[in-house]
């Protein structure tokens, strides 16, 4: 009884232990299934379900560090796939998707610093956008407060006028003559011809009053003359605006108050070391002067410079004509060996069988053998005779068993040599040299000279810049041991103990080239060729030491580009003589020569290198770069530009010469008296009429005129319409200008092809302003095709006879063309 219920017991306890085995293998087997579910989901990089998954194999057993590594692995990968998410959102204006990924990247990953970052900026620009938003463009709404800044930065450098650039309406050659005229009256002469202002220092007022000059500019463009009328009155200009000047004396002083500065980076594109970056400063200084500032950034291979316009307009010049690739060289290096080898083998020993020496066979040839003997064996066969000392082999063809027919065979003269001759027994004491013979040699003379071809050992290629270095190395480095002696813990006079020192040879082909490419076909070579290989080794204080040979060479020349040069010399020679005969005899003076042979061996080899340059690229330097130009003086650096052609199809209109300055202005005519200026009603310019309509290939006018005109001295305009709707058949001058008998100066330039005309107005200098009202202008249009277009001004020029600017608004017409 108790050993049945002890069984029971034993049977429960199994099956306890058996459910929580099972119960165990079953957790395992659901986290393993969640584990592969989740490395499918991570191969297709959807991060959020794999690492849903990865959590609850985690869940089901938190120990296990298979899962834990899963779950960080794909915890930063879901984090990481948010944040670019919402940057993408972001950057396309959708901030409050982009805030939810951002989010969501944080709450997967609270140790992502990059997406608490990213939520924080997104939070600060939905609130920027609350506030501004009516400020902003929908893509500076996108941009981050730190991208928006750098925007406003950029935009503002944009803004960054450069020097200012003269740019008069009439671009015409002057056609000027005016003698004995202040120098403040010619300037305003030349800037009313021109149809720009000029504004004077009152230095030069004061230094100029009294003086009178006279001056004939033929042709001359705006430039040229302002030129040369400062280097005649001893000042100089500057433009303050493109259709303003202003004139000062021309002083060291002046210049250094007056002449404005600019900053420009140059960014250099082929200097390759810094010492080529730092000699740009020191040929700017020497070239334009100590005042001249300039620096270089070694990063970027790049200058900044602060100067005058026309100093960094210098520097432009020395870049362009310095900044230029350096010349390359491809190389052929053609190492060969040139071998010859020379044999002689003379004498005339007594040979046989082509062995030298005496070598004399000794045969026995009985007088009278017995013919019946041959060597017979115990079955009647004959044998075959063995190898003689002359190496011979003979066979005998007799047999016991044809006697007869060996008989017949002597009868009728055939040869049976035996190699071992028969005599009887009883003759033996007869033998004498009468039954032996000998063979004596042939005498021999041989003389052979050979040449070997020439081999190539190596064939490298090297390319190398103008002036830099080419090393090619072919072979390998061999241990050198060096040392010597030292004494024990420093002290000299003591024990000292030997030390050593591995060192490293180069052992091959070593070649070290440096060229340098003269102008275009011209190559100078500066190289070192050296070939070399361990030939022996010595034993040198108990260590192995190699014995390298070596052949080097060192040179310098000048080749055409394509030829080729072949350098040798380095040549080795090995002579070899051997003697052989007979000792004694070969000894002997005279007989030496027929009992020795004498063999002399000579070896030569020559070592040949063959270059052939060919140049890969040069320096391209142009014709620009050869030119000259004008740099100013010494104490001022001034650069002149070619002025730029006026349009084909114009040519300049006459200029009146211009009458003495006046004491007094000249009074006004009667009809067109001057009211006091607070009386005065605001000048405008309007076109007659506003409003055209016009039919397909007719002609129609319009007139530019001028109301409540108040010395009005000068009115250069340009005119813009629609090329494809109307042509400008002509421009004439109105009758405005010609008041008081005067004739205005009046030139034109009509581009129809771009719809463009510009149009110089002046009175004659040294006449006064018009007063009133009148007509400028009229222009005469050609209709083209329906449709309905303008006529605008894009610049109306208007001044006084002070050259003041008189302001009015562009007027327009509108037309209808059917």
């Amino acid at each position: 009884m108790q050993s049945s219920e002890r069984f029971v017991r034993i049977l429960a306890a199994l099956a306890l232990l058996m459910a929580l085995a099972s119960f165990a293998d079953a957790r395992t087997r659901k986290g393993d299934k969640l584990l592969a579910e989740g490395r499918k989901a991570e191969e297709q990089k959807d991060w959020d379900k794999a690492l849903d998954l990865y959590e609850q194999a985690l869940a089901e057993d938190t120990s296990d560090p298979q899962y834990q590594l899963a779950v960080k692995r794909v915890r930063f990968e879901s984090a990481q796939a948010h944040v670019t998410a919402g940057q993408k959102a972001r950057a396309e204006g959708a901030l409050e998707t982009a805030l939810a990924h951002f989010q969501k990247a944080y709450a997967t990953d609270p140790s992502s610093i990059i997406a608490e970052q990213e939520l924080k900026r997104t939070l600060e620009m939905i609130e920027r956008n609350k506030k501004q938003g009516d400020k902003l463009t929908k893509a500076e709404q996108a941009m981050t407060p730190a991208d928006l800044a750098r925007k406003q930065i950029q935009d503002q450098l944009g803004r960054m006028q450069g020097p200012p650039e003269l740019r008069p309406l009439n671009t015409e050659p002057l056609q000027l003559k005016m003698t004995n005229q202040p120098a403040r009256y010619l300037f305003q002469t030349v800037a009313s011809l021109a149809g720009i202002n000029v504004v004077f220092d009152p230095e030069f007022i004061n230094a100029s009053q009294g003086k009178t000059f006279s001056i004939d500019l033929q042709g001359s463009t705006l430039e040229e003359a302002l030129d040369y009328l400062a280097t005649y009155t001893k000042a100089f200009w500057k433009p303050l605006s493109s259709n303003t000047i202003f004139v000062a004396p021309d002083s060291v002083q002046k210049r250094r108050e007056l002449e404005d500065q600019v900053v420009k980076v140059f960014y250099l594109r082929n200097v390759g070391t810094t010492q080529e970056l730092m000699e740009y400063p020191g040929i700017f200084r020497a070239i334009i002067g100590a005042q001249f500032k300039v620096l270089q950034y070694q990063g970027l291979n790049a200058l900044i410079v602060r100067g005058t316009p026309d100093q960094v307009m210098l520097c432009e010049k020395l870049v362009n004509d310095l900044d230029k690739p350096k010349p390359e060289v491809v190389i052929d290096v053609l190492i060969m060996e040139a071998s010859r080898t020379k044999n002689r083998t003379l004498g005339a020993p007594i040979t046989s069988g082509g062995t030298p020496g005496i070598n004399v066979p000794i045969v026995f040839t009985p007088r009278n053998p017995v013919l019946l003997g041959g060597n017979t064996n115990n079955s009647g066969t004959s044998t075959t005779g063995t190898t003689d000392t002359t190496g011979t082999t003979g066979a005998t063809s007799t047999d016991t068993t044809n006697l007869l027919g060996s008989l017949a065979g002597l009868a009728t003269g055939a040869t049976s040599t035996a190699t071992q001759q028969l005599i009887s027994l009883a003759r033996v004491a007869h033998i004498s040299t009468n039954d032996f013979s000998v063979t004596m040699p042939g005498a021999l003379l041989q003389a052979l000279v050979s040449d070997s071809g020439t081999k190539i050992l190596q064939s490298p290629q090297v390319r190398a810049v103008s002036g830099g270095k080419a090393v090619l190395k072919i072979g390998q480095q061999v241990p050198i041991a060096t040392g010597g002696m030292q004494p024990f813990g420093g002290q000299i006079g003591g024990f000292s103990s030997l030390y050593s020192n591995i060192q490293y040879k180069d052992v091959g082909v070593n070649v070290d080239i440096s060229p340098v490419v003269n102008g275009d076909h011209d190559v100078t070579l500066k190289m070192s060729l050296e070939i070399s290989a361990v030939q022996d080794s010595v034993n040198v204080g108990g260590i192995n030491e190699p014995v390298i040979g070596q052949r080097h060479v060192e040179f310098e020349m000048r080749l055409k580009e394509g030829e080729v040069n072949l350098i040798g010399g380095l040549m080795q020679s090995q002579d070899i003589k051997t003697l052989s005969g007979i000792p004694g005899l070969m000894s002997i003076p005279v007989l030496k020569k027929i009992f020795s042979s004498e063999s002399l061996q000579k070896n030569e080899s020559e070592l040949l290198f063959a270059l052939i340059p060919h140049i890969v690229r040069t320096s391209d330097v142009s014709p620009l770069n050869l030119q000259t130009v004008d740099a100013g003086t010494d104490q001022t650096t001034a650069i002149r530009l070619t002025p730029i052609a006026p349009p084909a199809g114009t040519a300049p209109a006459p200029v009146k010469p211009a009458a003495p300055a006046p004491a007094e202005t000249k009074p006004a005519p009667a009809e067109s008296k001057p009211t006091p200026a607070e009386d005065r009603p605001v000048m405008r310019l309007l076109m007659q009429p506003a409003a055209i309509d016009a039919q397909v290939g007719g002609t129609f006018t319009v007139e530019l005129q001028v109301q409540n005109a108040s010395d009005l001295f000068a009115a250069p305009f340009h005119l813009k319409f629609d090329p494809q709707y109307l042509q400008l058949a002509d421009v004439r001058p109105g009758a405005k200008f010609s008041e008081g008998g005067e004739t205005p100066i009046f030139t034109r330039n009509i581009l129809n092809e771009t719809g463009d005309a510009t149009v110089n107005l002046n009175r004659t200098p040294g006449s006064s302003g018009v007063y009133g009202s009148g007509t400028l202008v009229t222009f005469t249009f050609k209709a083209l095709k329906p449709g309905s277009t303008t006529v605008t001004f894009s610049e109306i020029g208007a001044r006084n006879s002070q050259m003041q600017p008189a302001g009015a608004a562009l007027p327009q017409a509108a037309v209808t063309i059917k």
